[in-house]
């Protein structure tokens, strides 16, 4: 049993270990079809350059997005039209999506811990692993935590790559996030005589 002990505790410390050499998100599995607060933590700069801008990427699947802002750093939403509309929640046509979120004219020291917060709708799809690439812009320097795995590998194997890139996996839920579908809650809301649910 000591021996088991060990060896977990051994695990957990290399993994935190790897976590803390790179940026990542604070959660690193999200339930599908959720909307979620997440984390996108910065631990570090250019080696002893402070990090001044933070640009994360948005994965395709992402259709909702929005970035808290920052004391200290300007916010930029960059946004990016689809080639053919989707539907949304409530039925909602939605023609343009949030492409990128840039943090930036910020000053956050190499031995500062820096987190910054967003709020996702998750795509409807357990088993996925969805990339959020940042590029990490420093007084000097840059690093761009873009590196992925094949879909048929290992998640775990990214953390072998030079510049891995901030990830979640998609899981499947108990439970819609509401107690319902937004099928469901539409209907009641029709029963009710409510109109559609607002955005």
């Amino acid at each position: 049993m000591k021996a088991l002990l060990a060896s977990v505790s051994s695990a957990a410390v290399m993994v935190a270990t790897a976590a803390s050499a790179h940026i990542v998100l604070e959660k690193w599995e999200e339930n599908a079809g959720y909307q979620s607060f997440m984390t996108l933590v910065v631990p570090h700069g250019c080696g002893a350059s402070p990090t001044t801008e933070v640009r994360m990427k948005v994965p395709e699947g992402v259709s909702v997005i929005v970035p808290e802002p920052e004391q200290g750093w300007k916010l930029a939403v960059l946004r990016k039209k689809l080639d053919k509309p989707i539907t949304g929640e409530g039925g909602r046509p939605i023609s343009e999506v949030v492409d990128e979120i840039v943090w930036s004219d910020g000053n956050l020291p190499t031995d500062h811990l820096g987190r910054f917060d967003f709020l996702a709708l998750m795509p409807n799809t357990p088993g996925k692993v969805l990339y959020f690439k940042t590029i990490q812009k420093c007084a000097e320097g840059e690093t761009r935590w873009i590196d992925t795995v094949p879909e048929n590998e290992p998640i775990w194997k990214v953390w072998a790559k030079a510049s891995p890139s901030p990830f979640v996996t998609i899981k499947q839920p108990a439970a819609p996030q509401l107690g319902a579908t937004m099928q469901e809650i539409g209907a009641e809301r029709k029963k009710q005589g409510g109109g559609p649910p607002s955005q």
